[in-house]
């Protein structure tokens, strides 16, 4: 059960088109959360690519999302179904349950917003965090012929019941347009007030007023404050991939884990960091 002391809440991190880094940070958000203490479910909900397998080295996986929403459908879903239809990953000396995704995106009409709103109640009850890492697509009311919803609904119910809402944005000019573009839709659909997140931060694409620039071009055109800049790191994403393990665990020393740790602690667990003013240098 969540500890006494900690609010049970659902994390949507989402991200626009062009893989501006959001299932990193998902998985290293739900890592960071378990290394605070909380027990932690991780969602791969994105419909449309889901990726969370691959950057963990699943090779070998429970059935999943799909699984899940079958056993909702047939009355059977429930904590021990959720326990064995998850994979638990290390994080120091706790973990995280963490849910693959659909292996085929041609099976997402399987996910309905009930049978996806019934998987978190349960997680909700046994779990101090979830985390979903969503798909991009979210234009309403796109259908396929015989399909009983609509193909982004689940994407949508999500955002709509996330009491926490993470966007990330790449640090380069293409992922900053397609962002701004795909920004109204997503303010429309979230509930909640998002936290932004700028992923892969780094002087060579927009020189050294890289933080400012950003900065100013997302407050002037869309009115939006940035939460957090994560650096750009690539020995430590390789690190991590090539270990199939998050961040986090795989460098600890990491420019970019710290900065997702100095995320985690001041906007999701609500604390001070002493990493503040070393990560506020970063970038």
């Amino acid at each position: 059960m969540p500890t006494s002391d900690v609010t049970s809440k659902t994390i949507a991190v989402w991200g626009a088109h062009g893989s501006p880094g959001k299932t990193t940070i998902a998985i290293n958000l739900a890592c960071e959360l378990a290394l605070s203490g909380a027990s932690v479910f991780l969602l791969d909900l994105d419909l449309v690519s889901p990726s969370l397998a691959q950057c963990l080295g699943l090779t070998e996986h429970p059935a999943g999302l799909a699984a899940a929403c079958r056993l909702v459908a047939q009355q059977r879903f429930d904590i021990v179904q959720l326990e064995r239809l998850s994979v638990r990953i290390s994080a120091g000396k706790q973990s995280v349950a963490a849910m693959t995704g659909l292996t085929n995106a041609n099976r997402w009409p399987e996910v309905s917003a009930d049978s996806l709103g019934m998987i978190l109640e349960l997680a909700s009850q046994h779990f101090d965090y979830l985390v979903l890492d969503l798909a991009s697509s979210l234009e309403p009311g796109l259908r396929q012929p015989h399909a009983a919803q609509e193909r982004n609904q689940a994407t949508l119910a999500a955002l709509a019941m996330a009491e926490v809402v993470i966007a990330v944005c790449g640090a380069d000019p293409v992922s900053i347009e397609r962002f701004l573009a795909s920004e109204p839709a997503f303010k429309q659909a979230a509930t909640a007030e998002p936290l932004i997140m700028v992923n892969r931060l780094r002087k060579s694409v927009l020189g050294h007023s890289a933080k400012n620039q950003i900065t100013e071009t997302l407050a002037r055109l869309a009115n939006l404050n940035i939460h957090g800049f994560v650096p750009d790191d690539p020995a430590a994403a390789d690190q991590s991939l090539l270990e199939a393990m998050p961040i986090a665990l795989a460098r600890r020393s990491s420019a970019a884990k710290q900065a997702i740790a100095v995320f985690t602690q001041n906007h999701i667990l609500l604390q001070r960091s002493r990493l503040d003013k070393r990560v506020a240098k970063l970038g």
